[in-house]
């Protein structure tokens, strides 16, 4: 991989432009989604953190200072979701304390996803440098349009999760050791490190960089830096190695400290905490063509499959593409730079999928644990494709950036009507190669996750339920987590009065998600309620995924 273009005036336009509309693409439907299972958690995390903001200014105005980062103040909004690190969920409560409590513009929900659709439009930038940089000024504006036409990921994009920000930073993290190794710059050096400690601040998934990178580097080392070098030996060893696995172990390690106060306190038997809770995480069950994924060894294609089924058709082109295009460059460079680059990329694209096919690893439902490699190998697919039709266009330059823009128009015209159909619940998002959402329900696949998905429910909620009703949520099995509720109603989904409960026989109303492992709930409200007939239901293609039913006796 090779610099191919410098970054000129009109690229500040496209950019700056790129990243403006994807921002806008994702807050301004914000509220076309309901909160998912996680959001219930880091949004009450971050109610946490904006009472600290508000504590710290209090203490300072005492003269308190000592107080602000004294163990007790610390334990006191920290402990809350500590097995997660505190980027994200420092940044949601830092949002609400503006925008909601000083500024009074957006709810606490809505503050929390605000910084999500910042993470958008820092991914589309990412991209666009990416695509830029390495590729073509077509591909950057074209990648990352592509990339948020993807049902899945425009749907977790406007979610208070670590999902899309620990896409950013995983992605970003090899695009920057790929710079590293080939500017050899120490302020690069520098910078990746600084960067890779909000990565692990922001998710553990990032923990497995440094590893990767590392064997990777090793690899190349023993046979072919250290001959090209001339030396060996132990000296020559670590003076071989990048200053930017140096510089994560100075710099990433305590400025990640930095980031979280709560492991100064009592920081080993935390830190090992943290990694027994990760280490031994619950498995959501997913049916898989019929099958209950509930207790491990798992099929090794269940998340080859999965990407093959919910990705639109051309991205999953520009994939197949984009690993092809890595792959060719690893065989045809002439130097180990180039080779370890290229192998850098691969890895980066495909060891998540890799690790979550794994037969012992717990698949935690969806696609957002593996689709932090997808903007590697979606950009590199689209130069490919833009490549091939240049060779098969015999014009001009400029006609062929003509057609060659108009055909990717058309392809993101094509993607429209799905986001469109699947913008309330993209988590259920399958492809025309699997048959869509009927041909989905009828291979007997996973059908949704984590109980959001009540938007189409809400109105006849609101209009039907009496004063003070009693809403059965079905937190206990997947359904709608009591947190998520609660920030439903703060950010003016449902009514204040209604009630949640997760006990059936004192519900006025019930919420059911339709799937497979459900069924008794179903039973057992038909038995409880009187009635089989929901008020209600959200589908998409005549296939149902949530529905409200009204106590008949």
């Amino acid at each position: 991989m090779n610099f191919k273009n410098s970054f000129k005036k009109i690229d500040f336009l496209l950019a700056g432009t790129t990243a403006v509309f994807v921002f806008l693409m994702i807050f301004l439907t914000s509220d076309a989604t309901g909160f998912v299972r996680d959001e219930g958690f880091y949004m009450r995390a971050a109610d946490h953190m904006a009472d600290w903001y508000e504590s710290i200014g209090t203490n300072i105005a005492n003269g308190d200072f000592a107080k602000i980062f004294s163990k007790n103040e610390i334990d006191k909004y920290f402990n809350y979701n500590s097995e997660h690190p505190p980027f994200m969920k420092e940044l949601f409560g830092l949002s609400q304390f503006i925008f909601t409590r000083k500024l009074g513009i957006l709810s606490a929900p809505m503050s929390a996803r605000l910084v999500s659709a910042v993470f958008a439009a820092l991914t589309a930038l990412m991209i666009y440098f990416f695509g830029l940089f390495f590729f073509s000024r077509i591909t950057a504006v074209t990648a990352p349009l592509l990339f948020f036409t993807m049902p899945h990921i425009f749907f977790h994009s406007h979610l208070a999760c670590f999902d899309v920000p620990i896409l950013f930073f995983w992605s970003a993290t090899f695009i920057l050791y790929v710079l590293c190794i080939k500017t050899k710059k120490t302020s690069v050096h520098i910078l990746t490190a600084v960067f890779f400690a909000f990565a692990m601040a922001t998710k553990h998934n990032v923990l497995f960089v440094p590893i990767v990178l590392f064997v990777s580097w090793l690899f190349f080392y023993a046979f072919s830096y250290r001959r090209e070098a001339g030396k060996g030996g132990f000296t020559g060893f670590f003076k071989a190695i990048p200053k930017v696995f140096w510089f994560m172990a100075i710099i990433s390690l305590p400025l990640y400290f930095l980031i979280w106060p709560r492991m100064w306190f009592n920081t080993i038997d935390r830190l090992i905490t943290y990694a027994e809770f990760h280490g031994k995480h619950v498995n959501y069950l997913n049916y898989y063509f019929g099958k209950p994924l509930k207790n491990g060894p798992f099929p090794f294609s269940f998340p080859w499959a999965m990407t093959f089924f919910t990705t639109p058709a051309p991205q999953l082109v520009c994939f197949f593409a984009g690993i092809f295009y890595f792959c060719r460059d690893f065989f045809k460079s002439s130097d180990s730079t180039g080779k370890e680059a290229a192998f850098a990329m691969i890895t980066g694209s495909l060891f998540p999928i890799f690790l979550i096919a794994w037969p012992s690893v717990p698949i935690f439902g969806g696609i957002k644990h593996w689709f932090t490699g997808y903007p590697l190998m979606l950009t590199a697919g689209v130069f490919v494709i833009e490549e091939s039709a240049r060779k098969i266009i015999k014009t001009t330059t400029c006609k062929q950036n003509i057609i060659v823009s108009a055909f990717f128009v058309l392809a993101l015209i094509s993607l429209i009507q799905p986001n469109i159909k699947f913008a309330k619940r993209g988590a259920a998002f399958y492809n025309e190669l699997i048959g869509g959402a009927q041909g989905a329900a009828e291979a007997r696949m996973q059908r949704n996750f984590w109980g959001y998905d009540i938007i189409d429910l809400t109105a006849t909620l609101n209009k039907e339920a009496p004063q003070n009703a009693k809403l059965y949520i079905m937190s206990g099995y997947e359904g709608l987590n009591p947190n998520s509720f609660k920030f439903m109603q703060r950010a003016g989904f449902v009514r204040d009065d209604i009630k949640a409960t997760n006990t059936l026989h004192e519900a006025d109303f019930a919420l059911f998600f339709y799937e497979k492992q459900n069924e008794h709930i179903l039973n057992s409200i038909a038995y409880e309620f009187g009635t089989i007939r929901p008020l209600a239901v959200s589908s998409t293609d005549s296939v149902f995924y949530s529905a409200l039913f009204r106590r008949e006796k």
